[in-house]
């Protein structure tokens, strides 16, 4: 009975053998397909060669140096040593020319811009002091009066809002404001501002986006904005 129980085992470990070896060569099989005891081995890789043609550079011309011509003096004979009697001219009267006036040369103007209202952008301390972060400024015309009652447009980080110029006369009469934070952070291209038409109905954007860039000084907290009508 015990020898039949050790052949078994002997059974038994010799299956479990053949099947880690079988185990083994799938594996091996499985990573490189191009064993040689891999009885089904796919076809082999073709390599695409791309030829490519390298430019050739063409020549420039060689400038050619320019000749200029060199002036002769012409030689005048001298008469011999007659004695001619001269005539006595008569002057002629000289007309003065006219002195030429400069013609004045025209200013070059400033190209318009395509949006309605341009914008300037400066870094401050808030008036609430380092306990807060966000946007504030104005709206005005060419001539610095104020507009009020234009839509602006503040949106990123979650905040997505319509204030209107004249709601905070704390920056002039058409100010406005947004808070974001209650502590400077360093925010760069997070928040937009954009001002938008208050006569149309659709409201649709007069002024470039303005990308806010937060440093995360208390000295830069507010970022303030005129926009400014131009035409």
């Amino acid at each position: 009975m015990r020898s039949r129980d050790r052949l078994f085992n002997v059974l038994s470990l010799v299956m479990l053998a053949l099947t880690l070896i079988t185990v083994l060569c799938y594996i091996l099989i499985a990573i490189n397909p191009y064993l040689l005891f891999n009885p089904f081995p796919p076809p082999p890789r073709e390599i695409a060669v791309v030829a490519t043609n390298t430019p050739t550079p063409t020549p420039g011309r060689t400038p050619v140096a320019t000749w200029t011509p060199t002036n002769t003096p012409t030689i005048t004979p001298t008469p011999p040593a007659t004695f001619t009697p001269t005539p006595t001219r008569t002057p002629t009267p000289i007309t003065p020319s006219p002195t030429p006036t400069n013609t004045p040369t025209p200013t070059p103007r400033v190209t318009r811009s395509p949006w309605p209202f341009t914008y300037e952008i400066v870094y401050e301390t808030p008036i609430y002091g380092c306990n807060w972060l966000g946007v504030a400024g104005a709206v005005v015309d060419i001539d610095g009066e104020h507009l009020r009652g234009y839509p602006i447009h503040v949106w990123g980080g979650g905040i997505d809002v319509v204030v209107n110029s004249g709601d905070k006369q704390n920056y002039g009469d058409s100010g406005w404001e947004q808070f974001f934070l209650n502590n400077p952070q360093e925010l760069r291209g997070v928040f937009r501002v954009q001002v938008h038409d208050k006569n149309n109905p659709n409201h649709p954007p007069v002024s470039p986006e303005v990308v806010l860039n937060f440093p995360g000084y208390c000295s830069q907290s507010l970022a303030l904005i005129t926009f400014t009508k131009n035409h």
